[in-house]
């Protein structure tokens, strides 16, 4: 197949030709098969091209520098390539239409300001090609309907404002777009059918958005926005076996939000050494799994969900209820294996961990720490089960499991030193209290059987209490001052 070539390398004038200079106006029209079109059109104050092709094997070309101007490109057949070039324009536009086989659009603007370039391509094993580089508040379209085709949308040193979208229909497609070192650039990609592929780029920025939506059955995506600013990247997929990856490392202030619905999707979020970064996901359907790592300030945060319906809420940005990481060096591990089981994580201060594993239906924890190296270790297996913990303070310890039904611990801790060990080992219905004040107090509790209740509120220093309970309806109150 015939390949077009940059400027550099360009067509040979075969069969048509025109240069032309201030008000120029050109028309080609070309049927049959192997023919080239060739126009260049410089330094005119108004400049526009149309040229038509019919047929197989054709090659057209239109350059224009210095004006605007307005060039119209239309391909009916197989083979076919089209090429086009704008430079130092402002306020132009390029419109490649193709429709068949196996045909090729290139566009090219360069240095200028509000240009526009669309390419529509209908058929099979089409390629197109949009490359803008030194915008401002310049538009890239694609649109291509049917089987294999491929887009890609290069945005590129600097600019502002500048815009990419690509929409595909079809199944076995594949999008790009990219933007490097850009402001408030924003890319957007929508795809419909199956075992599609999309790729969004943003480094070196400030204020950009990248969004992909994809329906249909094993879609993948990866969006990377390294080195970003205020940034955002959203992914929404609906179907069966899509996957999705985020990335956004090394920046300040970015967002990710991911969500899927349907069975077995899966995703992977990263934001490493980043500030203030947030992450929001949601996943609707069977067999799901996501995982999320943030870094940033020395803060991390991992989950890990299977199941139906789950939810992680750790955002300020987004979400039921608000939580995140603030502050430095935190580490939060969250695990859940089940259906509509919830987590609410809010850390402050400096150096707290929590690591929570959820095992089991409509289990709930809700968990804020403050202050200094907190450490909080929690484990519900069962279902309906609560976890309320609030730790501050300074090396505050606690740890617990929940192993039946419907059980709820409340812990609050604050001062220095304290511990707290609490289990539930079985049964339905328990309730653990403990509450823990000053210095290096120690509470122990352990559940089996149902509806008990246990209370424990310390307060002075090196104060022990332990409570065990066995059996049903039982009730234990210890008062430490």
């Amino acid at each position: 197949m015939y390949k077009l070539a940059p400027l550099s390398a360009a067509i040979v004038l075969a069969f048509a030709g025109q240069a032309m200079a201030d008000d120029s106006s050109s028309n080609q029209t070309q049927q049959g098969n192997k023919n080239i079109a060739e126009v260049k059109q410089t330094a005119a104050s108004f400049a526009s091209v149309t040229q038509q092709q019919t047929g197989h094997d054709h090659n057209h070309m239109a350059v224009q520098d210095n004006s605007t101007s307005d060039v119209l490109q239309s391909a009916t057949g197989s083979f076919n390539a089209g090429y086009a070039e704008q430079l130092f324009e402002n306020g132009s536009q390029i419109t490649q239409l193709s429709g068949g086989t196996l045909n090729d659009a290139f566009a090219s603007q360069s240095v200028g300001e509000s240009n526009q370039a669309l390419q529509v391509q209908d058929g099979t094993g089409n390629r197109s090609v949009i490359w803008q580089d030194t915008q401002l508040g310049s538009q890239a379209t694609t649109q291509q309907s049917g089987q294999r085709n491929d887009a890609t949308i290069e945005q590129l040193f600097s600019g502002s404002n500048n815009k990419s979208l690509i929409n595909q229909a079809g199944s076995d497609n594949q999008a790009a777009a990219e933007h490097l070192t850009h402001q408030d650039g924003d890319i957007a990609i929508y795809q419909q059918g199956k075992q599609n592929w999309a790729y969004g780029d943003q480094r070196e920025g400030y204020g950009g958005t990248i969004g992909i939506d994809q329906y249909g059955t094993g879609g993948s995506v990866e969006v990377w926005q390294d080195n970003q600013t205020d940034s955002q990247a959203s992914v929404y997929q609906n179907g069966q076996l899509n996957e999705a990856y985020i990335d956004q490392s090394f920046g300040e202030s970015n967002s990710a939000s991911l969500s899927q619905t349907g069975r077995a999707n899966a995703s992977w979020s990263d934001q490493f050494e980043t500030n203030q970064s947030v992450t929001s996901i949601s996943q609707v359907g069977n067999n799901n799994l996501h995982f999320t790592y943030q870094t940033g300030d020395n803060h991390s945060l991992s989950i890990s969900t299977q199941g139906n319906g789950n939810k992680i809420m750790a955002s300020n940005w987004k979400g039921e209820k608000p939580g995140g990481q603030f502050g430095s060096d935190q580490r939060a591990e969250i695990n859940q294996n089940g259906n509509q089981n919830s987590v609410n994580l809010t850390q402050e201060g400096v150096g707290q961990l929590a690591v929570l594993n959820q095992n089991g239906n409509r289990n709930r924890m809700e968990t804020k720490q403050a202050d200094t190296n907190n450490e909080l270790y929690f484990e519900q297996n069962g279902s309906d089960n609560l976890l309320i913990a609030d730790q501050r303070g300074t090396a505050n310890y606690a740890e617990g499991v929940a192993s039946g039904n419907g059980g709820t611990i409340t812990l609050d801790q604050s001062g220095s030193g304290n511990q707290s060990y609490t289990y539930q080992l079985y049964g339905s219905g328990n309730q653990a209290t403990i509450k823990q004040a000053d210095v290096a107090n120690v509470a122990y509790v352990t559940q089996g059987g149902n509806t008990n209740q246990a209370f424990v509120d310390q307060s002075g220093a090196s104060q022990t209490a332990t409570i065990s309970q066995y059996g049903n309806a039982n009730l234990a109150t210890v008062n430490q001052h």
